[in-house]
């Protein structure tokens, strides 16, 4: 199978992926919010509420990926597949913004004691959402090995987190059912903090992926390239283009004894395995400033 073909495989495997998510969480998501208000459980609630923001991120996933997918030329001489970084950062601020909403509507619990009214069937639909969950965690986990994407990690770190938020909040609507204290908004609130936390470390490597930081992983493995083939050294430096392609402008070290056709012969060596990692160099010569 060619590059290229294998690159469309790729993201027609993601777009399907990102858009079967948004289905299966508007589901889960309806389910959870219909249960919720059956038992008056706010815990309930804003974990479904968590599923409907999937909904709009997974779908926001797959647009991502039909576009970073573009190849590069034209007005993108470097490709679109930096858009990643962008959905990865909407959905980490989807997620904060989430979990702010009911981090407040949960503490305001506190105060006044709704009654939370326990049913065995809800409570099996829910705790039936938790396992979808952690089957789609799994998917995206081998999905995300597959491919090294950003935002299948997200996905995969986001069911997994909603997972677990679906089996705390199944624990604080079962405690519900004997104690005085308010359990469900105590794990409303402790669902809506982590959800915050986990925004923010989807968010900050986004952000800094898009605000041109160093990518020092790829830096360093064309490094390694350099040396695997005869150079003494490298200067490099590396522009991120998404996590499929990245440019470089590359100033190599040679031995003094190196004639102008053995220094060529590596440099097209270099360039040539580096391509094949989606890495596009270009070298620099003599004294010029990278």
């Amino acid at each position: 199978m060619s590059v290229a073909s294998a690159g469309e495989k790729e993201k027609r495997e993601k777009i399907a992926a990102s858009a079967c998510a948004s289905g299966v969480n508007f589901v889960l998501g309806l389910t959870k919010l219909l249960c919720g208000v059956y038992t008056n459980s706010i815990a309930v609630i804003s974990d479904g509420v968590n599923n409907f923001g999937d909904v709009f991120s997974s779908a926001g996933a797959a647009v991502g990926f039909s576009v970073s997918g573009k190849k590069a030329g034209g007005k993108f001489p470097s490709g679109t597949g930096r858009v990643e970084y962008v959905v990865t950062a909407m959905m980490a601020l989807i997620v904060i913004a989430v979990g702010g909403v009911f981090a407040w509507q949960a503490s305001e619990r506190f105060f006044y004691h709704p009654v939370v009214t326990f049913s065995w069937v809800q409570f099996g639909i829910v705790a039936a959402t938790a396992a979808v969950k952690a089957a789609m965690a799994a998917f995206f986990y081998r999905a995300q090995k597959r491919y090294s994407s950003g935002v299948l990690k997200a996905m995969a770190t986001d069911s997994l987190l909603d997972m677990c938020i679906t089996l705390f909040t199944l624990a604080g609507l079962f405690l519900a059912r004997y104690i005085s204290f308010p359990a469900d908004a105590l794990i409303g609130l402790i669902v809506s903090l982590v959800m915050i936390a986990e925004g923010i470390k989807l968010l900050f490597p986004a952000v800094f992926r898009l605000a041109g930081g160093a990518d020092e992983e790829r830096a360093k493995q064309l490094e390694r390239i350099a040396l695997q083939e005869g150079a003494k050294g490298a200067r490099i430096k590396l522009y991120d283009c998404g996590e499929r392609r990245a440019e470089a402008y590359v100033s190599l070290i040679f031995a003094k004894e190196m004639t102008e056709k053995e220094v060529a012969e590596i440099e097209k060596a270099v360039a040539a395995r580096a391509e094949e990692k989606g890495v596009f160099v270009a070298f620099v010569r003599g004294r010029e400033e990278l």
